[in-house]
């Protein structure tokens, strides 16, 4: 059992991360969002924030092997698929973190010597094909009704599913 502190950005080093059916969906709401942005405020320079702790289960080949937009970059890249047992709303908020900072740089802009590109590519989806095929590295499984409003409403790509998301308390808190 691996019980090193990690920054997260080693977290997402070749890993590919999905919260399971089982797990309650994002349920935060603007009371912990402010308890979380607060932290990150009072962060002295140089200081790192503790987000907590992650559990972690390995998804086994059996499940894995039928999810088609991943399974390339587990065999070719080696990324290692986890559940994520426990810490999903803190892991979430993280992502949606990242994502909203992506969106508000520039192309040519630089944060931490690294470009949005990279930036993107390191939290938010590996493509192979030139770009047409994706696979994104935190989110829901696919019959989820998360995964799509994820992808769509805060990733802000393209469906893949041509009816209307479902609306549910989850998705309305994302």
């Amino acid at each position: 059992m691996q019980t090193e502190l990690l920054s997260i950005s080693r977290i997402f080093t070749e890993s590919l991360f999905r919260i399971p059916d089982y797990q309650r969906g994002y349920a935060w709401r603007e009371k912990q969002l402010k308890d979380f942005w607060n932290d990150i405020n009072q962060l002295e320079e140089g200081k790192h924030h503790y987000t907590g702790v992650l559990t972690l289960e390995v998804v086994p080949f059996s499940i894995y092997q039928r999810w088609d937009d991943d399974i390339w970059i587990i065999k070719a890249k080696h990324y290692i698929p986890y559940y994520v047992v426990d810490g999903q709303q803190r892991l979430t908020t993280v992502i949606i973190l990242i994502q909203s900072i992506i969106e508000k740089i520039n192309e040519e802009q630089m944060l931490n010597y690294s470009s949005k590109e990279e930036i993107r590519k390191k939290f938010i989806f590996e493509s192979k094909d030139g770009g047409i095929s994706r696979s994104y590295l935190f989110g829901y499984e696919k019959d989820n009704p998360s995964y799509e409003y994820l992808k769509t409403d805060i990733f802000f790509e393209k469906s893949d599913n041509h009816s209307t998301s479902e609306q549910t308390i989850y998705t309305h808190n994302l």
